[in-house]
């Protein structure tokens, strides 16, 4: 047993010249963070912009991820009020059981904070990736409460879209990602914990924030910056993406339903690069928007084009919340 004892050391020596690693503690342990709470729930948000300006809420990716890599679209706070809310049991936001992390409790989550924020009126959303599947979602069930929506590249809506979209992403996985995963998995000792979800939520932090670039979803040469995500939720991950992608006949929510039949503005947004870019939405998602739908191609660009190109980005935001629909 010494020989194992002495493997063990040497495999272990890496991890012990690090310094403890920690994730950012959520609202439920720092007292500092700005807090909304809704539907029974103390979601972490951050607000800018005037209190009396048109509200602009902003759905982040996942599940699991946060608003932080999102935070460039605060440039529209000078016309509008831009919310920004980590979702529930990710980012800074409470932990919670498995049982919590379904598509309806984040819909109704979402209808929850846009009833808090839009004072009888309207709201415009901005989704991006899973945060543009809750939205696609949302105009279907509260047609009413949604003047404009920017939906950009979801990740699937329907069971066929599920079928593609998990074959896509399993193509794109490499060796580099398993081995890059286990180096995470390996460091999860040295993690401070504090809610129990830490270590996990430090693996997801990294799979995000790692800056992969080329497939499946950026363009070649172009990654996120390192810093992009300030904590990942790994159970919202577990409970509602991972089943998917080992059965995708496990998707179970009709996000389409009743979406053709909203009045307001749209534009989906695909991007040239990402295997869930322009061609895939328009295979598998515009079918199903209604008629005045706005399509959008972000030309040499991939799927974080919020982040990587937020000049661009805004303008096109801007461009098109400024546009009045005819009749309206």
């Amino acid at each position: 047993m010494g020989w194992l004892k002495a493997t063990l050391a040497l495999a272990m020596f890496p991890l012990g010249a690090l310094a403890c690693l920690q994730v950012p503690p959520t609202v439920e342990h720092d007292s500092r963070l700005s807090v909304t709470e809704a539907n029974g729930y103390k979601f972490h948000t951050e607000v800018y912009g005037a209190f009396n300006a048109p509200p602009v809420i902003v759905i982040h990716g996942g599940p699991g991820g946060d608003f932080t890599y999102l935070l460039a679209l605060k440039s529209l706070a000078d016309e509008y009020r831009v919310i920004f809310y980590d979702q529930r049991g990710s980012g800074l936001s409470p932990r919670v059981e498995a049982k919590w992390q379904t598509v309806e409790t984040h819909l109704a989550d979402l209808d929850a904070l846009v009833d808090g924020f839009r004072h009888g009126g309207k709201v415009r959303l901005i989704g991006h990736s899973w945060g543009g599947m809750l939205a696609a979602g949302y105009l279907g069930r509260h047609p009413g409460k949604v003047s404009h929506a920017v939906i950009a590249e979801p990740g699937m809506l329907t069971k066929d879209a599920a079928r593609e979209f998990v074959t896509r992403i399993k193509s794109s996985q490499t060796l580099g990602d398993m081995a890059s995963l286990g180096w995470y998995l390996l460091q999860t000792p040295l993690v401070k914990t504090r809610d129990g979800h830490e270590r996990f939520d430090y693996v997801m932090t990294r799979i995000l924030d790692r800056g992969k670039s080329g497939a499946p979803y950026q363009c070649e040469g172009e990654a996120l910056p390192q810093g992009s995500f300030r904590r990942g939720g790994y159970e919202a991950f577990s409970a509602m993406l991972k089943p998917v992608m080992d059965d995708p006949g496990k998707f179970g929510t009709d996000l389409t339903w009743g979406l053709k039949n909203f009045p307001g503005g749209v534009m989906l947004i695909g991007s040239e690069c990402s295997a869930i870019g322009y061609e895939y939405q328009v295979r598998f998602h515009a079918p199903h928007f209604p008629p005045q739908t706005i399509l959008v191609k972000a030309d040499r660009m991939g799927h974080n084009m919020f982040t990587l190109q937020p000049e661009w980005s805004v303008r096109v935001i801007r461009d098109f919340f400024a546009f009045a629909l005819p009749g309206r």
